[in-house]
């Protein structure tokens, strides 16, 4: 059986970052935690997304984290089961009265509104669609917090576990989610085409730790 895997991710704070010199992260920690089940040690490097891909078809890492699926991946690597659901949700100043409803068109609803969102980012037909006038576009989600206090927009679409990890780390209170809109991403580990043990030992062993409440102590430990 392997001993080691090699991994690769973007930094994503809070599901992967470096701290103290270590990779941390929830995502990067449910993954190892899995992986321990089998006592394998897990290794990951943090690059931007396209050399993580790089380093994964040239054959120097073995697997990537935090990717979603489709046809073309699907062909060339193996995905394991689910690791999380992403899910972008629109969030408000506490003392805005905003609510979406999802039976409505986003366009229809936000018409004169302004929304903050991240440059060069793509997050569903619906948002992308809109007219560049509404989207105030910004670098980093913890801009786009600020953005909300400086009443620069009136909604920011920010991932849930981030917002929740920068408005605990920031200190930032009064804001929220506004209930009725959200994008949702399935999110796998995939492996290399000839690396099948890996991804069989991953799916064991994460379903060993949803089942024994390690999982949810890693989420509850980021927030």
């Amino acid at each position: 059986m392997i001993s080691m895997v090699k991994l690769v991710a973007d930094p994503y704070p809070p599901y992967q970052f470096e701290q103290d010199g270590k990779v941390t992260g929830m995502d990067h920690d449910i993954i190892s935690e899995a992986f321990k089940v089998h006592g394998v040690e897990v290794q990951t490097a943090l690059h931007d997304w396209d050399e993580c891909v790089t380093l994964l078809d040239a054959g120097t890492a073995d697997g990537i984290f935090q990717i979603t699926r489709n046809p073309r991946r699907e062909e060339i690597y193996i995905f394991s089961e689910l690791l999380r659901t992403a899910r972008t949700l629109f969030f408000k100043k506490r003392d805005t009265t905003i609510q979406m409803n999802e039976r409505k068109s986003l366009a229809d609803q936000l018409s004169g509104t302004k929304i903050g969102v991240l440059a060069g980012y793509s997050y569903n037909d619906a948002v992308d669609s809109l007219e560049s006038g509404l989207k105030v576009k910004k670098t980093a989600s913890e801009e786009l917090l600020r953005g909300l206090f400086r009443d620069e927009f009136a909604l920011a679409l920010i991932d849930e576990g981030v917002a929740a990890f920068l408005m605990k780390r920031l200190g930032v209170e009064g804001v929220e989610q506004a209930p009725g809109f959200e994008i949702s991403r399935p999110l796998y580990v995939a492996f290399r085409k000839d690396l099948p043990e890996p991804v069989h030992l991953f799916n064991l062993g994460l379903a060993e730790i949803r089942k024994n409440g390690v999982y949810e102590s890693v989420c509850r430990h980021y927030g």
